[in-house]
């Protein structure tokens, strides 16, 4: 973890180090030329300071990245993803995309799915989305979406969305403030839950890529005991299940009303600009019932408020008028790269006289900062499943637990480079802190992952991303997922 802030000091300060590259200087993508230094001068106190990054942290890079090499390689000579589009892209106007897709996790998490997206379907400007997924222990999982935009001619948008989840090994981790020693406590159940949302949005006027969005939904909550009867929670000192909706059925009915702001160039590659989210959300929970209700289930008042905030942006490292993106000449050459590794070629590479050729330029320094936090109507009363979680999609993905609480906060820091036409090597860093409150601060709450590996996308589509995730140096996760680092 260390290594990876000091890492990440040294892009910082690397500029007011780094020689002014002469006008003959040139990258990989310019031209195979690279400079070299004059070895016959004296190292100055510059060179003993760049000399560990150009040779041993930079390279490290590199040598991380490597082991995707092999199959950049065969994807792009075989041309697999633009053969893989032309095969899903279905219709006239190739509009209706057709494709599978994974996440690979431990035990009974990996799910095999398919997915449809038809655009202009009935309207123009209309998207529909459907979504199958099989578990390998056949739990099942179906999501439907459908959105309209100029509605009636007009700037609202409309959109609407059904889930239904058929989960046997679902798992909910106690809250960490009713953890007995901030431990890790997981418990099974067995989810059953189907819910139909209904949103309404428009442009703010007046107030430039800013919009918001009202929704109001009904969600039906089933609750059971799971198969494995060793991971039921029955009683703990001071989380009690049977008052927070474990193993019940209720329906909930949230409201919501969402801020956003939005000025990055893309949706999918953003290189610059900012992305703002802000949502409140006000539920309505019945009370509790089902074979497994108790006298003490609904003392009670089970509603709850909860507050979320998105913030990300993108730095664009490099010459305003350059592109993040390859063309077919660059992304052949970054291939040759590193499909024909060799060592003396990075050490050329990243001396300090190409720095900024090479890691300050056509690179994406990704920020994101994540805050959540659930407020009860009555102490003792919110269910389980309004608790804020950290896990892989916080982000916080070196972790295959997770982390529940009243409130969380963390931040994310990616660091992007371009190593073919669809593909990005990433270098990642993330911090989550939970606790009683938003503005809660205990560094024993703290949390870290980071970790590396690549994202395969194209300009309109993202398809996937390969990554090995740790946390410090006790574990590591696996990430294979079509589900985007950033949600």
């Amino acid at each position: 973890m260390k290594g990876t802030i000091v890492g990440i000091l040294l892009f910082a300060v690397l500029p007011l180090f780094a020689a002014e590259p002469d006008s003959s200087v040139s990258t990989p993508l310019d031209s195979n030329a690279i400079v070299e230094s004059d070895d016959s001068r004296e190292m100055t106190a510059t060179d003993y300071f760049l000399w560990p990054f150009s040779h041993i942290f930079q390279p490290a890079l590199d040598i991380l990245i490597y082991p995707f090499a092999a199959p950049v390689h065969y994807v792009n000579e075989n041309r697999i993803l633009e053969k893989a589009e032309k095969l899903a892209a279905l219709g006239p106007n190739r509009n209706i995309f057709l494709y599978p897709t994974f996440n690979l996790k431990p035990g009974t998490r990996t799910q095999l799915g398919i997915t449809y997206r038809h655009r202009n379907m009935i309207f123009n400007k209309d998207y529909f989305v459907a979504m199958a997924a099989l578990f390998v222990n056949s739990d099942l999982k179906f999501t439907t979406r459908y959105s309209k935009r100029n509605l009636f001619g007009s700037d609202f948008v409309v959109g609407g969305r059904l889930d239904w989840t058929l989960d046997r090994n679902a798992e909910m981790s106690v809250p960490r403030s009713f953890s007995l020693f901030d431990n890790d406590e997981p418990f099974l159940y067995t989810d059953s839950t189907y819910s139909a949302q209904l949103r309404l949005g428009h442009p703010m006027p007046f107030v430039c890529n800013m919009d918001f969005q009202i929704e109001g939904g009904a969600e039906h909550k089933a609750f059971d005991y799971p198969d494995v009867e060793d991971t039921v929670l029955t009683d703990h000192p001071k989380f009690k299940p049977n008052e927070r909706g474990m193993y019940q059925h209720f329906y909930q009915f949230p409201f919501k009303f969402t801020l956003t702001y939005d000025n990055t160039d893309a949706p999918f590659v953003p290189t610059r600009g900012s992305r703002i989210s802000a949502t409140w959300r006000y539920a309505y929970v019945t009370d509790y019932h089902g074979e497994n209700v108790t006298r003490r289930s609904n003392d009670f008042n089970h509603d709850f408020q909860r507050f979320d905030l998105v913030a990300q942006h993108y730095f664009y490292l490099g010459k305003d008028e350059s592109q993040y993106g390859l063309s077919v000449k660059e992304a052949r050459e970054f291939r040759k790269f590193y499909t024909d590794f060799s060592w003396d070629e990075t050490l050329r590479l990243w001396r300090p006289e190409n720095i900024r050729n090479t890691l300050l330029n056509r690179r994406v320094l990704a920020v994101q900062f994540r805050l959540s936090e659930m407020w009860e109507m009555e102490n003792g009363g919110a269910p389980f499943s309004a608790f804020p979680t950290a896990g892989g999609t916080y982000p916080l993905r070196g972790y295959t637990k997770r982390f529940t609480d009243y409130a969380m906060k963390g931040i994310s820091l990616e660091y992007r480079w371009p190593i073919d036409q669809l593909v990005d090597g990433v270098l990642f860093d993330e911090y989550v802190m939970y606790g009683r409150h938003w503005y809660s601060v205990d560094g024993e709450k703290m949390v870290n992952s980071w970790g590396f590996g690549i994202r395969v996308r194209k300009p309109d589509l993202y398809l996937f991303r390969i990554q090995l995730a740790f946390h410090g140096f006790d574990g590591f996760a696996a990430i294979c997922t079509v589900a985007p680092e950033f949600q």
